[in-house]
């Protein structure tokens, strides 16, 4: 009888210590992130991550890829192949109406888009009148934030101007350094890159300026952000604290540390060149903002793109579920 209250004390206890042991086990579980960012100033923000490949946690591993364009990174996200992305905000939007899974953690990209002119006296919007300017894609980012400023101050896009969507970005910078183009809208770091390929350019209006006259000295372009997958959100809420903790140093760093982190954007492929890089990130304007915090100027943009193209945002303002909040 003795042994046997023994043996099942001793199976009581055994019992105990694994029961604990599987109550610590979700804290010490692998973890897998996977991140992806944009070549360009959204991905710029990721460099000194890239290079250094920070600790998230204990048995947390971070899976680094950099896409070309916005439709490679959407494509992933819709397949929930992404953990943490950069996107342009609108699209952001669009995917969370859609139902994709993704909340917005934070804005790290405000107004990038410049008016260029080759040798066209431009000093206000009511020069533009009678010009072709030319553009990235019709209901692309620069398009849509171009062609609201032009209706705030007055002018049509239909008939006061000739709006010219002729040419993809990288065939226009280089129209433009060539001298056959007059006036386009440009985001950086193809800003930079023209204007150091020909001395007669020269920026005649930054959109983010011109957004503030309209909207608020306290209202940006809430233009580039990250997204988080709901799921994994929901799951590992402290790594993504870690995540958000060493991207904001990034941030930081970057611009504060801007021919260093031009050498880092050239070795992590993100687009430009050291040089041009150093100089693009001061005009590109990175910077770290929490979703929550954000909202007035993210509500702000959105309203205006959706006031212009409904289906840039996904037909609709966003609900209060699309603001990450741990």
């Amino acid at each position: 009888m003795k042994r046997k209250l023994i043996f099942t004390l001793t199976a009581l206890l055994v019992t105990i210590v694994l029961s604990g042991c599987t109550a610590l086990g979700p804290g010490k579980e692998d973890v897998t992130l996977r991140v992806a960012a944009l070549r360009g100033p959204t991905g710029v923000g990721m460099v000194k991550m890239l290079e250094e490949q920070p600790s998230l946690g204990k048995n947390v591993t971070t899976e680094y890829q950099v896409a070309e364009t916005p439709d490679i990174v959407t494509a992933r996200v819709l397949s929930q192949e992404i953990d943490i992305a950069a996107l342009p905000t609108n699209v952001a939007a669009n995917l969370y109406n859609k139902g994709a899974g993704y909340k917005l953690l934070a804005i790290n990209t405000w107004g990038n888009l410049y008016l260029i002119s080759n040798q066209v006296e431009i000093s206000s919007w009511d020069d533009l009148e009678g010009k072709t300017i030319n553009s990235i894609g019709l209901g692309a980012t620069p398009d849509l934030v171009f062609r609201s400023l032009l209706i705030a101050n007055g002018l049509d896009p239909k008939k006061d101007v000739t709006m010219d969507y002729s040419m993809a970005q990288v065939e226009l910078a280089g129209a433009l350094s060539a001298g056959r183009v007059a006036l386009a809208v440009l985001p950086e770091p193809l800003v930079t890159t023209t204007l150091t390929k020909n001395a007669s350019l020269k920026i005649v209006m930054s959109l983010e300026d011109e957004w503030k006259k309209i909207y608020g000295k306290n209202i940006a372009i809430a233009q580039g952000c990250l997204v988080v997958r709901e799921e994994f959100a929901n799951s590992h809420p402290e790594v993504v604290a870690s995540f958000l903790k060493e991207y904001q140093e990034s941030l930081a760093w970057i611009n504060n540390n801007l021919e260093q982190a031009g050498i880092l954007v050239e070795k992590h492929s993100l687009g430009m060149p050291a040089a041009v890089a150093a100089q693009a990130i001061p005009r590109s304007n990175i910077r770290y903002m929490a979703a929550l915090d954000a909202k007035s100027q993210v509500e702000a943009y959105l309203n205006v793109l959706l006031a212009l193209a409904p289906q840039a945002v996904g037909g609709k303002l966003p609900d209060e579920g699309f603001y990450y909040k741990r």
